[in-house]
């Protein structure tokens, strides 16, 4: 028999009514709070153990070619591992919107409403969709295989530092998270 739905707010403290605030380690144990985190951290323990050259892991077809010798020599001196940088920038970047896109369901290019790029810090008049009245461009570029908007720092710094035609070899993602202004939630 299922019981009820705790239906408490994603902002509220992980408390119960009847018990006092935590304070020392014992009072987190009989919380749960220490078996929470054996839980989520008991996978990456374990993987202690097994053999870090073991993949089990096939590569998908658009990136098969790769492993050919005249395309790229990924298989011989890259010894079959696929090269990517992870920018984490958890506290305090503001990435997703004013530098790289996100849109709804269907992709970065199924923009959101203006109030939805409003909230991620991009004006009215500034929103994918449109174009700059200046120069006549739209707000969205996807020179880098990843949607930046136009007026994107972190894009300006990427065409600074490389060189032309260098853009169309990049493919990217963007994973947006939740995230509180500077509060315990975090």
């Amino acid at each position: 028999m299922a019981g009820k739905r705790n239906s408490r707010n994603w902002d509220a403290p992980q408390r119960h009514a009847d018990h006092r605030r935590p304070i020392t380690r014992r009072d987190f144990v009989s919380q749960g709070f220490l078996s929470g985190s054996a839980f989520a951290l008991g996978g990456g323990v374990l993987s202690l153990f097994s053999n870090p050259r073991d993949a089990y892991a096939t590569l998908s077809g658009d990136l098969r070619p790769l492993l050919l010798p005249d395309r790229c020599d990924i298989a011989t001196e890259g010894a079959g591992k696929i090269p990517f940088i992870c920018f984490d920038l958890a506290g305090g970047a503001n990435i997703a919107g004013s530098n790289v896109l996100v849109g709804r369901e269907g992709g970065q290019l199924d923009f959101l409403s203006t109030a939805g790029y409003q909230k991620l810090g991009l004006p009215g008049d500034m929103v994918p969709g449109l174009n700059d009245s200046t120069t006549g461009l739209p707000y969205a570029n996807t020179d880098f295989g990843l949607a930046f908007h136009a007026d994107s720092a972190f894009k300006r710094g990427m065409e600074r530092s490389m060189s032309p035609g260098r853009g169309a070899n990049l493919n990217g993602a963007i994973i947006p998270a939740r995230s509180d202004n500077d509060t315990g939630n975090n």
